[in-house]
């Protein structure tokens, strides 16, 4: 049975729609809550978080490669023009969901650090519920908006809530997939279950492992082939296939 279609059997109760619709209707023209304005003026000018050296839940599903060469703080390759205005949109389609949140109520708290823990694991959830659950928010093209209503949440999205609600001690997460191109939104509720919280453990010591023994692992199929979106996307790409080994990538991060 495909997420999506065991999503709509069970129908969860949502954490976000309900009071952000209402919310909505009543505020075309929004006055923000002085809490929320002042969120916002630090989210816009607090210097980005320091990665080296850290191992980001944000990350946990993603490339091996990728996450060893952040943690030893490579230099990354600047985005497109293009890619950049990608990256402010969803900064901003961020800001201004956790402002309404932040002024009606549903949400408790926005850009909360995840606590120290076990797995070493670093990171920044979205924001807390009122009820307590952690609220995940993501802007994503009329494709991707269709897929999850299809097929429900991302893999890599859903392991990145598992990872926050493992180190969080948290067992409820909510997705917002907002569609950019035409500001309809899909919420999903994750349950963080003990299958999921072993697939973070799993993974995390992987990669710490890798890191403690000093290894680099062998790069995706398709970045071999130098396809695909998570290649693309890449900006360790063009260095990372021509590092042959831990000691290498250490000498081009010093």
């Amino acid at each position: 049975m495909r997420f999506g279609e065991l999503i709509k059997q069970q129908k969860p109760e949502l954490v976000v729609s309900r009071r952000h619709d209402a919310w909505m209707k009543k505020n075309g023209n929004p006055e923000y809550s002085p809490e929320a304005i002042a969120f916002a003026t630090d989210a816009l000018t607090v210097a980005p978080r320091e990665r080296r050296g850290t191992v980001s839940g944000s990350s946990i599903n993603s490339c091996r490669r990728r996450q060893i060469f952040t943690f030893l703080g490579w230099f990354q390759l600047p985005p497109s023009g293009k890619t950049a205005a990608i990256f402010q949109n969803g900064t901003m389609m961020h800001i201004r969901w956790q402002m309404a949140g932040l002024t009606e109520g549903w949400l408790r708290k926005a850009e909360v650090p995840v606590p120290h823990n076990f797995l070493h694991l670093s990171g920044t959830m979205d924001g807390l519920a009122d009820d307590g659950t952690i609220v995940e928010l993501k802007s994503i093209n009329s494709n991707g908006f269709r897929q999850v209503n299809t097929f429900g949440p991302k893999e890599d999205h859903i392991m990145q809530v598992a990872t926050y609600g493992t180190v969080a001690v948290n067992d409820k997460a909510v997705i917002v997939y907002e569609c950019k191109d035409t500001q309809e939104y899909r919420e999903f509720v994750v349950g963080i279950t003990k299958d999921l919280i072993a697939k973070v453990v799993e993974v995390a010591e992987r990669v710490w492992e890798y890191i403690d023994n000093q290894e680099l692992p062998e790069p995706l199929p398709e970045c071999e082939e130098k396809t695909g979106f998570r290649y693309n996307g890449c900006p360790y790409r063009d260095r990372c296939l021509t590092t042959k080994n831990y000691e290498h990538a250490v000498e081009q991060a010093a």
